[in-house]
């Protein structure tokens, strides 16, 4: 296969960390399977690689490719032998052997469950509905106002958004730190007007999406119509500051001109959504009224983490008991022992010639962690 000057350099750069940015059918699979072939030639084995794709099925295409490769190259058929036993695989199996092998470390067995997600949905809720009951048994004035706020019939919505919040929290490898510093760190001074800032940047955002379809109008009106609009929206485009917005929302779009087509009226539909759009954001008087919002917000945001914390404790004490895990948790553990054992961490990397990870735009926070623990200026990207 002939290669781009781009595609050569990304087979041959060594010695820094490479990240490969191309689309689709670009071929970045052959250069990375290439790029193995170069690196086998140099004098690397395979099983001194570790290659990280996101699908078994992935995998198992990425090892076929690989192996058809050193098929073809005489000089490293003796890497057939070693090439079932290297690590071309899944994230989630890449992060199950180490917690496997390991497993001493974080004191759990080794006869690890990757359970049903169901089973562990079907425990959490019914965790939650205990810990709700507790706390109708001996209402909290703060746990009373979130009923209060949120629910009408029953509480059913509020448990979902309450499973719906902890699913994405359970991403985080350190959701406990996360849940723990959540009040602090997000009721400050400073990240309250960081929020307040980019509230008004959509809002700004919006009145330029307001002038690109107003171009598209002028490219389709005549002047006459497209002055008038212009007109109509001249004080919101020149505003500078939320309170400009606010006073520049009494707009009243002309009518469009008699035996208009329906591209016509489609693009005056689509500035007059736009500007629904921004009259929906302008909902407060004012910032300090943005403010005090947020700041309402508090109690019930410390109780629903209260409720958080109660459950993920208690869901982590569950998962323990019966050797039962999602993948999600097993990158975790994976994380725990790299992170806390030096001499685990030292021996991984000194075994890895290169960390080669297919479709890396779709690492998650936990996977990119992962890799930097075990890296060492070494990893390529695609």
């Amino acid at each position: 296969m002939d290669f781009t000057e781009e595609q050569y350099q990304a087979i041959r750069l060594d010695g820094t960390n490479i990240i490969v940015s191309a689309g689709a059918g670009s071929g970045k699979t052959a250069v990375l399977t290439e790029r193995v072939k170069r690196k086998l030639l140099d004098g690397v084995h395979i099983n001194e690689l570790l290659v990280l794709t996101f699908t078994n099925a992935a995998a198992q295409e990425m090892k076929d490719r690989i192996r058809a490769t050193i098929q073809k190259t005489p000089k490293l058929h003796e890497e057939l032998d070693r090439i079932d036993g290297a690590y071309i695989t899944t994230f989630d199996s890449f992060a199950l052997s180490l917690v496997k092998k390991y497993h001493t470390k974080l004191n759990i067995t080794n006869q690890i469950k990757i359970t049903d997600e169901v089973i562990i949905d079907l425990e959490k809720k019914k965790i939650l509905d205990e810990i709700m009951e507790k706390n109708y048994l001996s209402p909290k004035q703060k746990f009373m106002k979130l009923i209060h706020d949120f629910c009408l019939k029953d509480d059913e919505e509020l448990k979902q958004a309450i499973l719906t919040i902890l699913k994405k929290i359970e991403l985080k490898y350190d959701k406990v730190e996360y849940l723990n510093n959540y009040i602090e760190e997000n009721y400050k001074e400073e990240t309250i007007h960081k929020w307040i800032e980019e509230y008004q940047q959509l809002i700004f955002q919006e009145i330029n999406n307001s002038k690109e379809e107003f171009q598209k109008i002028e490219e389709y009106f005549n002047g006459d119509y497209t002055e008038k609009i212009k007109n109509e929206m001249r004080k919101l485009w020149e505003a500078k500051t939320y309170d400009d917005v606010l006073s520049s929302l009494e707009i009243k779009l002309p009518s469009i001109p008699r035996n208009t087509e329906e591209e016509g009226k489609r693009r005056k539909e689509r500035l007059s959504s736009t500007i629904k759009k921004i009259k929906e954001y302008c909902i407060y008087s004012s910032t300090n009224e943005m403010k005090e919002e947020i700041e309402s917000t508090k109690e019930n945001v410390e109780i629903i983490i209260e409720i958080l914390q109660e459950l993920n404790k208690k869901i982590t004490e569950y998962k323990r008991k019966n050797h039962y895990y999602n993948f999600t948790d097993i990158a975790h553990f994976a994380i725990q022992v790299v992170e806390e054992n030096q001499e685990i961490r030292e021996e991984i990397k000194e075994e890895l010639n290169e960390i080669l990870v297919d479709e890396y735009q779709d690492t998650s926070d936990t996977q990119e962690k992962l890799i930097q623990l075990i890296s060492k200026n070494n990893v390529y990207m695609v």
